[in-house]
Parts: structure tokens; sequence; C-alpha cells
């Protein structure tokens, strides 16, 4: 498709709604989940939420934050039903005759941009939070090896920072206080970033999932102390660039959870765990 016939169903598609309700739900369709509900309401007309709920194999309390997320496009029928609004059908025709710019909106990235894209873990985090069949288990086998790795080294995060802990059953509470106070700071990050309540039980439950940096980086750290290496002139410095890899590693998969969960931008995501990332920095050093 060339250039002009591009600008051409921009145009087009211009008159249909203002640009800032096309780009809202261009970026609803950034979510799986939110993908599948739109395209089931378009084919069957109206559902329930239980049939949503049954098709979709997600917990109630998932299905309707994120039907309230994509209000004005979904809209409550009088039976208590869900439907694709004028305005949402009109958006979702659109898409047929700019398919280029739904696919900019909703692809994900191509080249490098992918690669950066897979770091933040967001792929990874979309799939397991299909269904909770898939996202509990993983989530809470993800939360065991962080706690059992903390207790293995004798560290412990504060927030985001490792500390080393005297003794291994100190460092496996600190670990496990870590964490609950890690899921109620995203929390706090999460109502901040949107002033809108709902996906509140999706970040508590992604949390540890989005721990696997830090969990890797227990992993190499156990190895590295298995061999003696972490205290040896030149290997400690590589040691440290190893662990500053891990760290921003850690804040974008972070950020991923806010994205993936909320909804909300990169740009406030980011802004969101560099913060807490701070707070944690000054903590880290100050207690």
């Amino acid at each position: 498709m060339g250039q002009e016939e591009n600008l051409d169903l921009v145009n087009g598609s211009k008159s249909l709604e203002p640009k800032d309700e096309k780009l809202l739900f261009y970026s609803l369709l950034k979510n799986p989940v939110r993908r599948q509900i739109i395209t089931l309401l378009k084919e069957n007309g109206s559902m329930a939420a239980s049939d949503l709920k049954k098709l979709l194999g997600i917990s109630v309390g998932t299905l309707y934050y994120h039907l309230e997320f994509m209000q004005p496009f979904v809209v409550k029928t009088d039976k208590r039903r869900y439907r694709l609004s004028e305005k949402g059908l009109r958006l979702v025709d659109s898409m047929k005759v700019s398919d280029f710019l739904a696919e900019t909106s909703v692809s994900e990235p191509a080249g490098f941009r992918k690669y950066v894209y897979a770091f933040t873990l967001n792929p990874l985090l979309q799939r397991v939070q299909l269904t909770n069949t898939t996202l509990v288990p993983v989530s809470l086998a993800s939360a065991m090896v962080y706690l059992l790795l903390s207790w293995r080294l004798s560290n412990s995060q504060l927030i985001l920072h490792f500390r080393p802990v005297g003794f291994p059953e100190l460092a496996l509470l600190y670990a496990a206080g870590n964490l609950v106070f890690l899921i109620v700071l995203m929390l706090v990050a999460g109502f901040l970033t949107t002033f809108k309540k709902g996906g509140e039980a999706l970040i508590a439950a992604t949390v540890p999932l989005a721990l696997t940096p830090s969990n890797l980086l227990l992993a190499v750290f156990a190895v590295l102390s298995g061999f003696g290496l972490l205290g040896n002139g030149w290997f400690g410095i590589v040691s440290f660039g190893v662990y500053v890899f891990f760290h921003v590693w850690q804040m974008a998969a972070l950020a991923a959870v806010l994205v993936s969960a909320k909804g909300v931008s990169w740009e406030k995501a980011v802004a969101a765990v560099v913060a807490l990332s701070y707070i944690s920095l000054f903590l880290s050093q100050n207690l």
C-alpha cells in the first residue's frame, strides 16, 4: 500500500471518531484479553458475562476489570449482557479500512524493538495472564524460587536492591516481607498512574513472575559463590556489571506489569518504576 493511500485511509477514518478516542481504542487492543472480548462481541452481537468468562478462561474479577476499562466502547444492556457500543462498532469497522493503523498500535514491534519488547517480559506476562490456570501456579512457583534462592544465599532485597543478611532464615523472612511490600507498592503505582481502580488482583498475581530477573541474578550469584569467584579481583567487577544488567531488566519487567495489567503507557510505567528504584536505593542506604 502506498503512502498516499495510507494518508487517504487515515483522513477517511478521522471522520469516524476524535483522534484521542481512536488512540484509546487502539491502546486497549494491546491487551490480548481485550482483543478477544472485542472479537467475541463483534461476532456474537451481545454476550452474558458468564459466557465471556467461560470462553476466555479468566476470573470474574478480571473480566469485569477489562469490561470497565473498555468503556465507552463496550456497554451493558438492560438484559445484563454486554455488546459493542455504536462508537465501538464504528471503530472496529474503521480498522477494516485502516489495518495499517491498527497494526502499528497492536502488533508486536519488529526489528530491534522486538528484542527490547521481549526483554521487558511483556509478551510472557500477557500470555500467562490469559487464564488463571496458568497465572496462579506459574506465579506461585516463581515466588517459591525467589524465597528459596534468598534463603540459599542469605541475601534479600529491599524493594529492588539486594542486601546480604546474616542468617538464611532471616533472609527468607525478609524476602517474604519484601515480596508483599513490593506488591503493595506496585498496587499504589498502578493507581497513581491511572487514578482508576481495577486490575489489583492481576498485579498482585503477576509481580512474583516479574521477579524472574531477580531470580536469575540470584541463581548466577549462587553459581559464582559455589566456585568462590564473587570476591576475586576482576571477577568482582564483572559481577557488578551483571548486577546492573539484571537490575535494569528487573525494572523493565515491573514496568511491563503495569502495562499489561493496568493498560498504562510505557512512559508512565517506566517513570513509576524508576521512582520505585530511587526509593529502594534510599531505603537500602539509610536502613
